[in-house]
């Protein structure tokens, strides 16, 4: 039996699962993820050594990870999976606008706001300012997932990504999952 104050508590009706009051996802999830991002980085980082200073660095192997993925460093000056190429000065902006502007949204509209799609906001901000972390401290981004040796061409040519990317990707799937209207 819940003691307390019974406001500070949702009780799940109709199984609707519910935070705390004045909690949303976004409270514990971005931050984990912002950490998980920039530590795996700071990894990877750390394997490349100073050559990732060498002008003109193109990709450079690391390891294999396991079956088809390998983990090879590369700076992209773009956005997710290599696209605007060179356009780091104006995606850092975009990156945090987005990422705050979801924070800000999330914090006064998480009681209206479904779980999935406080879920997937919050993944979408996550990778948003993980990556415009980057951004602002090295000029371009660190990405490190590659897949290959599949011998399907469209996933042996795939962009090399990192966690913020996949973030950013599955959030706005997630957004696009049809969901149940919540009654009130």
């Amino acid at each position: 039996m819940l003691q307390g104050n019974s406001s500070e508590y949702s009780i799940p009706s109709r199984g609707h699962a519910r935070l705390p009051s004045g909690m949303n996802i976004a409270t514990w999830l971005v931050p984990v993820l912002l950490v998980a991002d920039q530590a795996i980085k700071l990894m990877v980082l750390w394997a490349v050594g100073p050559r990732i200073f060498d002008e003109g660095v193109g990709a450079i192997f690391l390891t294999n990870l396991f079956w088809i993925v390998d983990a090879t460093f590369i700076k992209n000056t773009g956005a997710a999976f290599g696209i605007f190429q060179g356009g780091a000065r104006i995606l850092v902006w975009v990156s945090l606008v987005v990422g705050i502007g979801i924070l800000l949204y999330l914090s006064t509209n998480h009681r209206r706001v479904s779980l999935l799609s406080q879920m997937a906001f919050s993944l979408i901000a996550a990778g948003a300012l993980g990556n415009a972390i980057d951004r602002l401290g090295h000029g371009w981004v660190v990405d490190y997932v590659d897949i290959n040796r599949t011998g399907i061409f469209i996933l042996d040519s795939f962009p090399i990504w990192n966690l913020a990317d996949a973030c950013v990707v599955v959030g706005v799937f997630m957004l696009l999952l049809p969901q149940r209207k919540r009654r009130y």
